[in-house]
């Protein structure tokens, strides 16, 4: 790979909220000169738990896997493993935002209306005497990776180190390098072994120890606007500090039924464009995910469809206390070397051991007391500025990710011919209110609006 320079800097926030020793990774996504490349947005998942937190980076782009590398600041004793894009895709599809439309009764006949629309190996160098700058603390192959763990004080040594080793770095990304590993970070790098055929970057997993999020580093060569969303699994709902949080005008939000397209892309794109971009939202905190049937079954039957698992049919418990998994590190889970959990859950029973994700998210935590909150922020390079971290929300209410529409556009397509509409609220205000409401409220959606954006489908059953 020749000299090149930075293209993307995804970063996984990690916090603290009950662990005294969390997490936290940041890393470069770096590119050969003349290699095209698009952001297209970054969805990271943490798991923070007493002593331990694990972070998982899906790593979204356009371009050829084979022409990038990646590389992340962590604590020292971190290490990284693959995931499974199944475990991303199950989240979005969960928790992701669904727009419900408004309830409308055609002329006294109930529309039972359910439709909804969903947003939701490397050289090691050698050398006698003098110490050698850049300490390679480990490397070898992960999945389908070649990795290698760094560790230097040396101002400028491991820049140097990953320039000469094919990972093309400018001035700027040198600088911030320098400075992290002058606060006693590590670096993890991480490329595709060669020959993997693969067309897009298997998702990967971090587990280490830290207490900050590194936004320094996203700041380098970010473009004028990077799209995050963010889940965070732990006991409790997080908010990130630094940002401030803002809520959609739901007041606003509507309903096109000639279409099946809503308001809720510009609202929210308008909410996160508050305090210069600095916002973020939490657009649902959960206190019983990972506890609903569909949850497995939908990750386990994607996974299979994804061709990353055999049929895995795994029965999460009812109830239960601290999960803990009984394996030493690196170990199967049929090893003789595991032990027996006497009193908790058996991470075990969360998975198969080749879909283990929700068994390693879920390590350390009580059960009975999991929440997954969901973050989304479009942040801009002016809001990367300093470091931040996840703390406990002030709110430790759930927030259902489901919203219903407030304005109905065009009600008159969601019933039979010849029929009047009838809107229902929860105060049961006659139509002709309604509808006067909805036309102030209209003109406000449509300025919102850009029939520019891709038109969603949706059916409507009636």
């Amino acid at each position: 790979m020749s000299r090149g320079r930075w293209v993307l800097a995804p970063c996984v926030a990690v916090g603290a909220l009950l662990a005294p020793a969390p997490a936290e990774a940041c890393g470069g996504f770096f590119a050969p000169d003349g290699v095209p490349a698009a952001v297209a947005g970054h969805h990271m998942v943490v798991s923070v738990a007493p002593g331990r937190t694990v972070l998982w980076d899906q790593i979204r782009y356009t371009g050829d896997p084979a022409e990038f590398a990646w590389v992340l600041p962590v604590k020292p004793g971190a290490r990284v493993e693959v995931s499974r894009a199944a475990f991303f895709e199950t989240l979005d599809a969960l928790s992701g935002v669904r727009v419900r439309p408004p309830a409308v009764d055609c002329g006294g006949s109930s529309l039972g209306c359910n439709a909804t629309f969903s947003l939701g190996a490397l050289d090691e160098g050698a050398g006698e005497g003098e110490p050698e700058p850049v300490e390679i603390v480990h490397q070898g192959t992960v999945g389908p990776y070649e990795t290698v763990t760094l560790s230097s004080s040396v101002p400028g040594a491991l820049s140097e180190w990953l320039l000469a080793h094919g990972y093309g770095i400018d001035a700027s990304a040198a600088a911030v390098i320098d400075a992290y590993a002058a606060e006693g970070f590590d670096f993890i790098a991480l490329r595709l072994l060669p020959g993997q055929g693969v067309a897009q970057m298997t998702p990967v997993r971090v587990i280490g120890a830290g207490d900050v999020l590194p936004l320094r580093m996203v700041s380098v060569g970010a473009p004028e606007e990077t799209p995050i969303v963010l889940s965070i699994i732990g006991e409790g709902r997080y908010r990130v500090e630094g940002l401030q949080e803002v809520a959609l005008q739901r007041g606003l939000l509507s309903w096109d039924f000639a279409d099946g397209t809503t308001s809720y892309e510009p609202l929210r794109r308008a909410a996160l464009a508050q305090n210069g971009g600095a916002s973020f939202l939490t657009t649902s905190a959960s206190t019983s995910f990972f506890r609903r049937d569909p949850f497995f079954v939908l990750y386990a039957d994607r996974a299979v469809q994804n061709g990353e698992s055999e049929r895995c049919s795994a029965v999460f418990p009812d109830e239960g206390g601290l999960v803990q998994d009984p394996c030493p590190p690196g170990e199967p889970w049929d090893s003789p070397a595991c032990g027996v959990v006497a009193d908790g859950v058996d991470a075990r029973r969360l998975g198969c051991e080749d879909l283990d994700d929700v068994a390693v998210a879920l390590e350390g935590l009580h059960f009975d007391d999991v929440w997954l909150t969901r973050l989304e922020m479009v942040l801009p390079r002016s809001a990367l500025v300093a470091d931040l971290k996840l703390v406990a929300s002030p709110s430790q209410t759930p927030v259902d990710s489901s919203v219903t529409a407030s304005i109905a556009e065009r009600a008159e397509s969601a019933c039979p011919a010849g029929t009047t509409p009838i809107a229902r609220d929860d105060d049961d205000r006659p139509w002709p209110e309604l509808l006067f409401g909805w036309g102030l409220s209209g003109l406000a959606s449509l300025a919102l609006r850009r029939r520019a954006q891709r038109r969603a489908t949706s059916r409507i059953a009636c």
